[in-house]
């Protein structure tokens, strides 16, 4: 049995891999960090970037002070954005406790999200006509007229469900 010797090139003849272009955009497009899965499957990114329309939608938000509404089809970016949206909000809010606060109209929207529910968040009752009567529910729990007093950011999540 004989073993053939494979020629190898010296050190410098080989060329580095080529490094991915960076242009403007991908620079300054934010990093997200994903959530982990399970370490029984494949291994995924731990981040991602934002598209640009993503990356307006966030400045909007962050440097503008805008309340937005933003929808879209399944697998379109909505949770990756929003939760980028929290990131940034937290930075910039780092200082003041409670100005953000986060929640979704069921409790396992808002779990996913990391928050409560709106009704919980805010004791309104789903059904509530009566708004003298809510806001004197809102006025009897102390805990949620803080809430009402201290946040600057209000996120609600699947508003329309």
């Amino acid at each position: 049995m004989s073993m053939k010797r494979k020629a190898v090139q010296p050190l410098s003849s080989v060329t580095a891999p080529k490094k991915s272009k960076v242009t403007l955009e991908s620079f300054f497009s934010p990093q997200v960090p994903l959530p982990k899965k399970s370490s029984d499957g494949p291994t995924e990114p731990s981040h991602a970037a934002l598209s640009s329309e993503q990356i307006r939608v966030l400045h909007m938000v962050i440097d503008e002070g805008k309340s937005v509404f933003f929808t879209g089809a399944a697998g379109t970016g909505k949770s990756l954005l929003l939760r980028a949206i929290i990131r940034a909000l937290r930075k910039k809010f780092s200082k003041t406790k409670d100005a953000i606060s986060i929640t979704a109209s069921t409790g396992m929207a808002a779990s996913n999200v990391g928050g409560m529910t709106i009704h919980s968040w805010g004791a309104v009752t789903p059904k509530g006509n009566d708004i003298n009567l809510m806001i004197k529910c809102i006025k009897t729990c102390r805990p949620a007229l803080q809430r009402w007093k201290k946040t600057k950011v209000l996120i609600i999540d699947e508003g329309l469900l």
